[in-house]
This record gives structure tokens, sequence and C-alpha cells, in this order.
């Protein structure tokens, strides 16, 4: 359902998810105001209806500027943002706990597109979080890195998120700094340069001070 409802599935779902439980709250209110003359079991359900439909767009309204900006953000380039397949169906396996037929499938889906971006970022995400498997995670992050077609948000993602692997489970904070560095070289007057000179500094001063000898 989510890939036919497009990029924006989880903000229409989550939007008419919200505006069930105030649209139910006008049933009190139109069970004792009614002045049409319609039956009450007509005109209550009706009422329901309409509210529910215009608190839905009214929150669609009201949360879409703020994901725009977030888009803006994440992906720099400027060109709006491509519909991605949602991979719906690995999430399905994920929810039901189902986590290694999951990764078998993202695995199937690697083999068949071999210059596929988004599969294999999402594959290492998954790998990285509840699949414990930080050294997998690490390389598929690496193929992106290396495959054409890379767009400059992605790439500022997942020097981010190889710099979080090396600092944490792979404990390798000297590739962290390289992957960092790099992202400054590549993007020095980005919105994310400030952050990046900042996060070489302390890490920096943090490794430096851890191998200095006690």
């Amino acid at each position: 359902m989510s890939d036919r409802l497009g990029p924006d599935a989880w903000l229409i779902l989550k939007a008419a998810g919200w505006s069930v439980v105030g649209a139910l709250m006008f049933i009190p209110v139109a069970a004792n105001h009614n002045p049409t003359g319609l039956p009450p079991v007509v005109f209550v359900p009706l009422c329901v209806v309409l509210a529910w439909v215009g608190l839905t767009a009214l929150s669609l309204t009201l949360i879409r500027p703020g994901v725009a900006v977030a888009r803006f953000y994440l992906a720099p380039s400027g060109a709006s943002t491509p519909y991605q397949e949602q991979f719906s169906a690995e999430q399905a396996l994920v929810m039901q706990g189902r986590v290694p037929q999951a990764l078998a499938s993202f695995e199937r889906r690697i083999a068949a597109d071999p210059l596929g971006i988004p599969v294999r970022i999402r594959a290492a995400e998954l790998y990285a979080t509840l699949a414990a498997n930080p050294a997998r995670a690490a390389e598929l992050f690496q193929e992106v890195q290396r495959l054409p077609g890379l767009s400059s948000g992605d790439e500022m993602y997942v020097g981010n998120r190889l710099a979080d692997l090396y600092l944490g489970p792979l404990g390798t904070p000297s590739r962290a700094l390289v992957e960092l560095r790099r992202l400054l070289v590549r993007y020095p007057d980005s919105r994310m340069a400030p952050r990046l000179r900042q996060g070489l500094a302390d890490l920096k001063a943090r490794h430096l001070t851890d191998e200095r000898p006690g």
C-alpha cells in the first residue's frame, strides 16, 4: 500500500490516523446539535466522516512544510526528490520479526541490481541495526560510495553513517576521521560543513587524548 501512495505514504497514513481520534470527539457534539433535521443515525456518522476528512486535510497542510524543509537539507542538490521504492515486502518481513528473510530478500535485490543505491542503503541500515552486522553494513555503504549517480545528499548521509560505524561497533576512529575529512573536502561550502569541522575537531581531540600514554 505504501508503494502505491508514493513517497509521502507515511505522512498521509499518519495524518489520517491522528484525525480519527479528533473526528470521534465530534460524536457528542453532533448528537446534541442537529440543525438539519436528519435522523441521528445518519447525521452523526456524516459529521464524523466530514470531520475526519477536514482534520486529515488540515494535518497534512500543517505537516508538509516541515517535511519539505527536511528533504531540502537531506538532498542539498536542489533537485526535487524522485520517488523511490519503499521496499514494503522487506519492511513487512521486519515487522513480523523475520529479519533474516528480509536480509535475504535485500541481498537478492542487490545481486540483481549492481547499480542500485537505495536498496544498498536500506539493507545496510538493517544490517547496522536489527541484524547487528556492522561489518556488512560498512561494506554496503562503501559500495554505494563507488556507484555512479550518487547524489550529494546520499553521499553525505553514507559518509556520516560510515563514520558512526567506525566510531562505534567497528572501533576504528581513525577511519571515521578519514570519512569526515573526505566529506569536508568534497563539500567545503555546504550547510553541513560547520558541523563536519566541529565533528573533526572533537574527534581529533578525543582520539589524540586516548592515544596519549597515561
